[in-house]
């Protein structure tokens, strides 16, 4: 029994990862029995794969003009080797390809953050808090489409686990420089992590001046942490380059966030209007997490305060938090938008912050529930059952949006007007 619990143990992440990549193959192709489009309800998603294979397969000027301004240029590139298959373009199934993996290594990452994040490791916690993240309806559909959340929350997710394998010890370097790598990374998926090397790089400044290593470490340490800001720096370069313009993402008439936003009636509800961004940001939190998880997370942050090594731990919130503060922050200025299902996916991005949390509360639970199994598999169901009931009750957010904008289109006609181009389609010619 011992040495089953061992092996668990120290073979735990791998089992998360096996469990997501299972389940979310069989989403997948539960999702496409029931609608061959289900995995292209996001019309982002249909560009995103589109834009991926004109990187090779365009007539007119293939290559890395292709990737464009607007998007950001990783999830393109890793979709495109999968979008040269037609089975797997035209199914959207070259989505999974890319998204399954990652959000099962984010989910397995998870699972090691929670049992080094925690005083006592316990597994059982770090199975349910990466299973927590894994299996949220919200999250599993969005790691089955192309759309660019999930390689960006590997990223982020990768960069917070060595940010706190670094800060809990300030001489493994190869740490600070691992967070880098997956900041990089990061920093080319999504703009919302862009704040992420600026906390990185002026926190390794402050913290390793104060440090009593030699002054080459120090030295090589910031080093460190100021690589992460290349990706931002490349992708700057790349508009002024390329377009004249370094912020030429930002600024594209029709096609930057901005643009988009200043022509929708939903950025006059939220412009520089606290009170109704925190008002859709928690509302959307309350459909996408249920009461019990955020209870939980909230308790587990005031437990936080409560036990050992909470100043360690507060960094790693932090660090969590910046993200979602991001996209609180383009609602309030004009240039994001939210209005509850629609872009609901946005809020992907607190949930590692909630698990962790989450599994402080689980730690701290009193004795006499941690010694009896059945009450902690009691509780832990607890959290579970939000989750089961959005998917008995069809309220998905995020699938709902996505299935919404692909069902009510500007365009009706676009998915019969393919079908039709489709049949009569000849290797080039018709």
């Amino acid at each position: 029994m011992l040495q089953t619990q061992s092996i668990i143990q120290n073979n735990g992440h791998w089992i998360v990862l096996g469990i997501v990549i299972a389940l979310g193959l069989s989403v997948a192709f539960y999702l496409y029995s029931l609608d061959k489009y289900s995995l292209l309800y996001f019309g982002d998603s249909v560009s995103h794969m589109l834009g991926a294979r004109k990187l090779v397969d365009w007539s007119e000027n293939p290559g890395f003009a292709q990737i464009g301004t607007v998007w950001l240029p990783l999830p393109h590139l890793l979709l495109m080797p999968f979008t040269l298959v037609d089975p797997l373009f035209t199914t959207g199934f070259a989505g999974v390809a890319v998204s399954l993996p990652s959000l099962a290594i984010t989910s397995a990452l998870l699972y090691k953050m929670i049992r080094t994040h925690l005083v006592s490791g316990l597994s059982y916690i770090a199975f349910a808090g990466a299973l927590l993240y894994a299996l949220n309806p919200n999250t599993l559909y969005l790691g089955l489409t192309a759309m660019t959340e999930a390689p960006f929350m590997l990223f982020f997710v990768g960069s917070a686990y060595f940010f706190q394998k670094w800060y809990t010890n300030l001489e493994h370097l190869r740490s600070i420089g691992l967070c880098s790598i997956f900041l990089v990374l990061a920093t080319l998926c999504r703009y919302e992590g862009w704040i992420l090397p600026l906390f990185l790089a002026s926190f390794a400044i402050v913290v390793l001046a104060k440090s009593n290593f030699d002054g080459r470490k120090k030295v090589f340490g910031i080093l460190l942490a100021l690589a992460s800001l290349s990706g931002i720096i490349f992708w700057i370069g790349y508009n002024a380059i390329q377009y004249g313009d370094p912020l030429e993402f930002a600024n594209a008439q029709y096609y930057s966030a901005s643009s988009q936003a200043l022509n929708r009636d939903i950025r006059q509800t939220l412009f520089l209007q606290p009170a109704n961004v925190m008002t859709v940001y928690g509302i959307t939190a309350y459909t996408m997490y249920g009461p019990m998880l955020l209870s939980a997370a909230l308790g587990g942050y005031i437990l936080h305060w409560r036990t050992e090594g909470h100043n360690k731990r507060k960094m790693l919130y932090v660090f969590l938090a910046l993200a979602p503060l991001f996209t609180i922050a383009s609602l309030l200025i004009g240039i994001g938008e939210m209005n509850l299902w629609f872009n609901s996916r946005f809020l992907i991005l607190l949930l590692p912050l909630i698990i962790m949390l989450t599994a402080v509360l689980l730690q701290n639970l009193p004795n006499k529930i941690k010694k009896n199994r059945s009450s902690v598999a009691a509780v832990i169901s607890v959290l579970f059952l939000f989750q089961t009931s959005m998917i008995a009750f069809d309220r998905v957010p995020t699938y709902l949006d996505a299935k919404g904008g692909f069902l009510y289109n500007v365009n009706p006609f676009a998915v019969q007007t393919g079908e039709e181009l489709n049949s009569i389609y000849d290797n080039g010619t018709v």
